[in-house]
């Protein structure tokens, strides 16, 4: 994952658009009742949160690998139908068949080989069990971070911002096509993708650019490594890009992402 070490921060940054979308991603799932669920990368938690309250009686097991997300997550979820345990998405630590679903949620892009967590996803899930995951639409749909980017590759010269922005933003897996292909080859059924929209609203650009301070992600830590000078060139031509010139103001922003579903044979 990005995110290490603070997700209170990541929360603000990234937590308020996951807690949206992922109600979306268990109706997309078509999880049975009762179903033992594995979520892979839970972060925060909201997926799983979002598990049990749109799947009767289902039973969730969160694995994150860092450390700092579980305790987050032990802290402040008390739930018996719910844990969450340290874990790796490609070497996952449960028999074959342990779970009537495995789901992700905006995981992906952090995994480093993701046709192998893809492997050991639906090894885990029972035949006949859905392994169903999302993905942020990073060229089109991501207008929270493109804008980001956008507003530094104008201000900071010279080829390392455009070459982080392209790093950040172009992902192995950008599309439906690309999803869909990678369910596909790794040999799942009835493979199926969608299209999710999400809409946060932000109470000031204040409340939108504080989180690029918190250095809990790539994109996080990058406002930290330029000089005040630049940072603050950086963030007057994203306040014009989004709010203009006036005062300060609640504003919208929409995401898209797409999910992908696929049934272990």
């Amino acid at each position: 994952m990005g995110a290490f070490s603070n997700p209170a921060a990541y929360e603000l940054y990234m937590g308020r658009w996951s807690k949206l979308l992922a109600p979306a991603l268990v109706d997309f799932a078509k999880l049975p009742d009762g179903a033992r669920v594995l979520d892979v990368g839970s972060g925060t938690g909201a997926l799983a949160l979002a598990v049990l309250k749109g799947v009767a009686e289902s039973t969730v097991v969160g694995i994150e690998p860092a450390e700092a997300y579980v305790r987050h997550c032990r802290e402040k979820i008390s739930d018996d139908r719910l844990c969450f345990e340290v874990g790796d998405a490609q070497d996952i630590a449960f028999d074959d068949d342990s779970f009537d679903g495995t789901v992700s949620l905006l995981i992906l892009q952090e995994i480093p080989d993701a046709p192998a967590a893809l492997a050991e996803m639906s090894r885990v899930t029972r035949p006949g069990g859905s392994v169903v995951t999302s993905q942020w639409d990073f060229a089109k749909g991501m207008p929270m971070l493109r804008l980001f980017w956008d507003a530094v590759r104008e201000v900071v010269p010279g080829e390392t911002a455009r070459q982080v922005a392209a790093g950040t933003l172009d992902v192995n897996y950008p599309d439906d096509l690309a999803l869909g292909g990678l369910w596909r080859e790794a040999g799942l059924a009835d493979v199926v993708t969608e299209r999710h929209l999400v809409e946060t609203e932000y109470g000031s650009f204040e409340d939108y650019w504080a989180p690029f301070l918190s250095n809990v992600t790539s994109t996080t830590s990058f406002v930290g490594k330029l000089g005040s000078d630049a940072a603050a060139d950086v963030k007057n031509s994203l306040r014009g890009k989004i709010i203009g010139s006036g005062p300060d103001r609640s504003f919208d922003l929409t995401a898209h992402a797409w999910a992908v579903r696929g049934t272990v044979p």
